[in-house]
């Protein structure tokens, strides 16, 4: 919060300002010790609590600026000094300090650049029986209920604090108290959950880093520190690690409301997550020394061990069961590669449910749905899927336990479709398994109602938050919520995604194969079986012309109309049969160019000779703009292609009395050809088309195969070159191409 107690006038309030509470530089800390920031070497006090005087007779302003030596006395002083120079500080801690005959016990940490001592009272206690005990009693638990009851049981014998409860966090921060030990006249708190409100974002992280926390007295007067701010930077004193770490003023309102006087807290952490807390209260103040403290926080990581180890033990059982069934559903997989591999997932219905322990599942495939077990009608899937095609499918996984409440319209489906997990596979048209788990409608007992974890109240200083006040049992009906999915159930859904996406692309590579093979097949067919016949007709078709010739009657006049038809298409026949071979080596990778150096202005004119006639039928005017010296890297046969298809196109699609422009100019990159037109033009959407085998953009009425630009582009990219287009509606066309250049020493001279 923007301070400890108030929000400035006019700001938001809500439990976020509880989050955004600096605890970890209160500015001051408990009276049951003192602490002492050193500068080392020399070991000068440079800040310290104003407590000190309680303690060892001296003020702060005696302290400030003095050794640590003159303070404590020589002999402590040094046994610090040792313990620094060691190293490896909780190994050291508690120092065992003598000062003025009397025993303290001395804890050392360094952080942000302070060496920091904190001094409370020593009381020696005989523990080793005790924890042996206690360690005994735990490792002959057999289960985690039974080990949790056990240690709330050992730590309260231990501290003697007359309430300790187990709590475990749920996934969204919420604590249940899982076991209890408690003075017979308290009512006990075993059951009931407390919201993840009443620890604040920022002391749960404080929790993962200490593994103990203790407020002997919570009625306590802070002790500030002097001077407030360290000297060296004029930054606050961060207390993250600190032991003395004076508490929240809300926190300490909450321990009054609730009744609690002392209190004590030991994290139960694995990695960097806290699992829960084992938390020891009283109605009286309780100091527990630091031995005490020691060998709860050694069971605290003991029963933290315990807890992951189970877990594992459970994850590695749930992902061998769960790995069987994969294994089950992906063997039973058909062959086909036509098939759908979502869709031949449903011929195992119950392996396919019992993999996350769903109730139901769907396959949405191209607006296509089939499910087994209880789902939502198609139609409320489709529009589920829709909705997580909204940028939800992270990584190709959807997971939620409340679906009606992230996705409202579900809720009429709650009975059927409360839990969702939702995988897709990477293909253009989308593909998804849904699995789905009903509502379980859940009582829950909070200890106070959690919808007023704070009050808010204001006057003319600002807005000031409180705690909630009433810790009476409240009850909550929880709806449109399934079982919690669980971790192993969500590696399993990631485990189905990669082996269908592994069994989609074997899939993939098959149908390429059959396609490949077929075309292979048709290349053989129409190289031999159609070019022979075709080879007759255009023979047979010639012998006919010779006769035909002489004749001048009406009938033969018209049979020779039929016979030049007859040659036509034989021509049209043997471009198109040369189209598809073109095409299936560009496809097969197998298409192959023989460039040598020529110029490009003869290259062109060769072109013009055989194409300049069809422009003159249509009054269309060709100019050409080529230097003399512009020499190329290219294959002529080739070369003739590509412009006939480029100038061909231009005839066709330019108006009668149109004009055509073909240019050629050396750039940086190479030769750089255009044939620009001046017909309709190309929409700016057909344009990112034009080169795709097959398409046509829909210019006029003239007809073609669709492969002309596609088998240019596959010629100009096997020289090395690109091409590319250049229009707008009603301003005509320019098709631009490039090629490399050759040297003027590499092409004989112009006649």
């Amino acid at each position: 919060m923007e301070s400890p107690e108030f929000v400035v006038p006019g700001a938001p309030v809500d439990l976020t300002n509880c989050d955004r509470e600096p605890i970890h530089i209160p500015g001051s800390v408990q009276p049951h010790g003192a602490l002492f920031v050193l500068q080392e070497p020399e070991l000068v006090v440079t800040q310290v609590s104003a407590n000190v005087g309680q303690f060892f007779g001296m003020g702060p302003e005696e302290v400030l600026g003095a050794p640590l030596g003159k303070v404590l006395g020589e002999v402590a002083g040094e046994h610090v000094r040792q313990a620094l120079d060691r190293g490896h500080l909780e190994e050291s801690n508690p120092l065992a300090l003598a000062v003025s005959g009397s025993p303290f016990d001395g804890i050392l940490h360094r952080h942000l650049g302070a060496t920091i001592l904190e001094i409370e009272p020593a009381a020696p206690q005989a523990l080793h029986r005790p924890v042996r005990s206690a360690v005994d009693r735990i490792q002959r638990t057999t289960g985690l209920q039974e080990l949790f009851e056990v240690t709330v049981e050992e730590i309260r014998a231990l501290t003697a604090f007359e309430r300790v409860l187990l709590y475990r966090f749920d996934e969204e921060g919420h604590g249940e108290v899982s076991a209890e030990s408690r003075a017979e006249d308290l009512v006990p708190y075993l059951g009931l959950r407390y919201p993840a409100s009443d620890i604040p974002r920022q002391a749960r992280q404080l929790y993962v880093s200490n593994w103990l926390r203790i407020i002997p007295d919570a009625r306590y007067q802070p002790v500030p520190l002097v001077p407030a701010r360290r000297p060296d930077s004029g930054e606050p004193l961060d207390l993250s690690f600190s032991i003395l770490r004076s508490v929240s003023p809300i926190h300490l309102e909450y321990l009054h409301n609730l009744g609690v006087r002392a209190s004590m807290s030991v994290s139960l952490v694995r990695g960097e997550q806290l699992l829960g807390l084992i938390s020891c209260i009283d109605r009286s103040p309780r100091f527990v020394p630091y031995e005490v403290r020691a060998a709860c926080e050694m069971l605290g990581r003991l029963i933290s061990l315990q807890i992951a180890a189970q877990e594992e033990l459970e994850a590695r059982q749930m992902r061998g069961r769960k790995a069987a069934i994969r294994t089950r559903l992906f063997d039973a997989l058909p062959a086909d590669p036509a098939d759908e591999v979502l869709l031949d997932l449903l011929r195992r219905p119950d392996d396919l449910l019992a993999i996350v322990e769903a109730t139901g599942a769907a396959v949405w495939s191209v607006d296509h749905c089939a499910a087994v077990g209880s789902t939502p009608p198609a139609a409320q899937i489709r529009e589920l899927v829709r909705w997580l095609e909204q940028g939800r499918m992270g990584g190709g996984l959807f997971l939620t336990s409340s679906l009606p409440c992230a996705f409202p319209p579900m809720e009429t489906y709650r009975d059927v479709a409360s839990g969702l997990i939702a995988i897709s596979l990477p293909r253009p048209e989308p593909c998804y398994l849904l699995w789905f788990r009903p509502e379980v409608v859940q009582t829950v007992r909070w200890g106070g109602d959690p919808s007023k974890a704070i009050k808010v109240e204001g006057d003319a200083h600002g807005t000031r938050l409180h705690p909630r006040r009433s810790f009476e049992i409240w009850q909550d009906v929880v709806r449109c919520k399934s079982v919690p999915w669980r971790d192993g159930d969500r590696e399993a859904a990631v485990d189905v995604r990669r082996s269908a996406i592994e069994v989609d692309l074997g899939r993939q590579v098959a149908r390429e194969r059959l396609a490949v093979r077929a075309r292979d097949d048709l290349v053989a067919v129409v190289s031999h079986d159609l070019k022979n016949p075709l080879s007759v007709i255009r023979m047979a078709s010639s012998m006919l012309e010779v006769p035909l010739a002489a004749e001048r009657s009406e009938p033969m006049r018209r049979m020779r109309g039929i016979v030049e038809r007859i040659q036509r298409s034989a021509d049209r026949m043997e471009t198109l049969i040369h189209d598809l071979l073109d095409l299936a080596k560009i496809e097969a990778g197998r298409f192959a160019v023989s460039p040598r150096p020529a110029r490009a202005l003869t290259l062109l004119d060769e072109v013009l000779l055989v194409l300049l006639p069809l422009a003159e039928v249509k009054r269309i005017s060709v100019s050409r703009s080529v230097p003399e010296d512009l020499n190329v890297r290219a294959d002529p046969e080739r070369f003739f292609q590509i412009m006939s298809n480029l100038i061909g196109n231009a005839v066709k699609y330019t108006p009668e009395g149109g004009a055509i422009q073909i240019e050629a100019r050396r750039t940086h990159a190479g030769a750089q050809f255009l044939v620009r037109d001046s017909g309709p033009g190309i929409p700016a959407a057909q344009q990112a088309r034009l080169f795709e085998r097959y398409w046509q953009a829909r210019r006029g009425t003239t007809n073609g195969s669709g492969l002309g630009l596609y088998i240019a582009k596959g010629i100009i990219e096997a020289h090395g070159g690109k091409i590319w287009v250049e229009s707008e509606p009603g301003r005509g066309s320019s098709f631009l191409f490039s090629m490399p250049l050759a040297g003027a020493d590499e092409v004989d001279p112009p006649p």
